[in-house]
Parts: C-alpha cells; structure tokens; sequence
C-alpha cells in the first residue's frame, strides 16, 4: 500500500541530485557504511535509506520531503495517495516484536499482525495481507508504521535481527531506560550498523557483532556518557 507513494515522492525529489548525494553521506556515515548493488542487503538498506530521506530529514526550510510534497502537490492528489501520505508525515520508526495473531484479552482482526514495540512495550495491529515468512513469535525487527484510515501499515523499511541476539537487544533496552527516555533513532542506527557488520564478517561470531559494551571493530568500551546520549 505504501510503495506507490513512496515511488511518487522518489520522482519527484530524484530531480535534486546533490540533496540526494548530501543525504547519503549522512545516513550512511551513521549506520555503518554505503552499501553495493552486489551486497544482498542492498534494497533493504537502500529502502530504509529512502524512508528516512523523504519522512524525517529536514530541509533547508525545516520541512520533510512529503511535507514539502503536499504542500505543493496536495490540492491535486486523489484522496487514497493523499491519506498515505499524511500518514507518511506520523510514520513511527522503532524495533518491533512479531507477536503474530495472539492476544490476551483480543486478537487482531482478520488480514493483520500485532506487533509490540520493544522500546515502550505499546501493541499495535497492523494491515498486513502478506505473509511475513521466516517470523516467529518473539522475533525483533527494526520498521516504520504508518498510520491510514485508523490502522498501521508497514512501510517499505524492514532490517531483521538475529533472535539469538534479541535477549542482548532487550538488556541493552533495560539498560537505557535506566538512564532516561529511550530515543528509537539512535538505537535502530546501532543496531542497523551491526546487522551491516553481520552480512560483511560472517566469521565472525554474532555476539561479538552485536555487543554494545565494546562496538565491534572498536576496541574500547563505551563510556556511561555515550551510553546515555545514546
């Protein structure tokens, strides 16, 4: 449901070059580097890219791409694009536990999923009609929801992580709101750094990878003043 929007909004930015090479630069340089047409992470790293591009970076003029779209283009849009749009304007990024059809006290309705926010513990159901292959209850993923006619929708966004490294993700969640308010930003660009170090250094084991105590590649610990800034 979300693709054809974001497609419109690639069309219309992919005009401003420089901007998108500037945007690049940024995302990449913090979350662990560019990435080839030769990685097989490549379109999921290019889509989060994108959702992150045309949702939350600011222009010059303090607004995101889709704000600036339906500013310009909105008067004209048939309704369906504009609501996926504005929902695009309250898109929600955050790692997301796969809870499936079950519910305590409810269960979704038919054609969605619930997931649970792993940073705030909230549930949400989700339109979903694919088939989410390979999930399993517990299972951690980092997405956007985007809300349209009172439900989620999952953007075009997804990075899976290890489940034998979910029970650490958890910790390092426990850990930071010891400290205060957990951002999900910075701690989905960490996570989406190692799941990058993970594709590139198959040799190396997992939980060296995903250690938040000592970054791999870097051999010292982290200071409790980065850990809160986080």
């Amino acid at each position: 449901m979300i693709q054809p929007q974001v497609d419109m909004l690639l069309q219309y930015f992919g005009r401003e070059v420089d901007e998108l090479v500037r945007a690049k630069e940024e995302y990449f340089l913090q979350t662990g580097g560019e990435v080839h047409a030769d990685d097989r992470c490549y379109e999921q790293r290019m889509q989060a890219f994108f959702n992150w591009f045309l949702f939350d970076r600011r222009r010059s003029d303090g607004s995101t791409p889709v704000e600036k779209f339906l500013r310009e283009k909105g008067a004209d849009l048939p309704s369906k694009d504009k609501e996926v749009l504005i929902g695009c304007t309250q898109s929600r990024l955050s790692l997301y536990e796969y809870r499936g059809t079950r519910g305590f006290f409810s269960r979704p309705s038919r054609g969605q999923i619930r997931v649970r926010d792993a940073i705030t513990g909230d549930d949400f159901d989700v339109t979903e009609r694919r088939q989410m292959h390979g999930l399993d209850i517990g299972d951690v993923f980092e997405s956007r929801l985007v809300p349209v006619n009172r439900t989620y929708h999952f953007s075009t966004s997804f990075t899976y992580h290890p489940r034998e490294v979910v029970p650490e993700i958890r910790r390092e969640i426990k850990r930071r709101k010891k400290k205060g308010a957990v951002e999900a930003r910075p701690l989905v660009w960490e996570l989406e750094r190692m799941a990058l170090q993970h594709e590139r250094f198959r040799n190396v084991s997992i939980h060296a990878i995903y250690n938040f105590q000592t970054p791999f590649l870097s051999k010292r610990p982290r200071t409790p003043e980065f850990q809160q800034g986080g």
